[in-house]
């Protein structure tokens, strides 16, 4: 049977795919592309975060989490917002996902993960126990 985490990361996955989807223009056939909302990265619990600045500085978003994940291939990112908008916006659905589940984001933890620093350090600096059966998300500072 799967943990929280396990399910949450799946949920997590699920979400991008959705909002990484091209859609058809609102005025004919044609398709607005978009590109990936964000990736994840997988990165060990104690293990400084990695340099991400290149990926940064393409626009993408890395969502680092302490699971396996698909490797992220970075590429310059068309049709999303902002970088700093979709990371606020992360931030924001994890939040409003404690207090209503049904919003289709899992109820993780998200926190800034600042350069050098492990996601253990950047939940114990925001009082979260790092250890516990709930997805912890970083997003490295540089996003925002």
């Amino acid at each position: 049977m799967p943990t929280l985490a396990e399910t949450q990361l799946k949920e997590l996955s699920a979400w991008i795919v959705a909002s990484s989807q091209d859609e058809k223009a609102p005025l004919g056939n044609d398709f607005i592309r978009h590109d990936d909302y964000a990736q994840l990265v997988t990165v060990a619990l104690d293990d400084p975060a990695p340099d991400l600045s290149t990926a940064i500085a393409l626009g993408c978003l890395p969502l680092l989490v302490a699971h396996d994940a698909l490797a992220a291939t970075f590429a310059g990112i068309e049709g999303q917002a902002k970088l700093d908008e979709r990371a606020a916006h992360v931030v924001w659905l994890s939040g409003a996902a404690i207090h209503d589940p049904m919003r289709g984001f899992p109820a993780c933890h998200v926190v800034r993960v600042a350069e050098s620093k492990t996601l253990r350090q950047a939940a114990v600096a925001a009082g979260l126990d790092p250890d516990a059966d709930r997805l912890l998300v970083g997003i490295p500072t540089g996003c925002f």
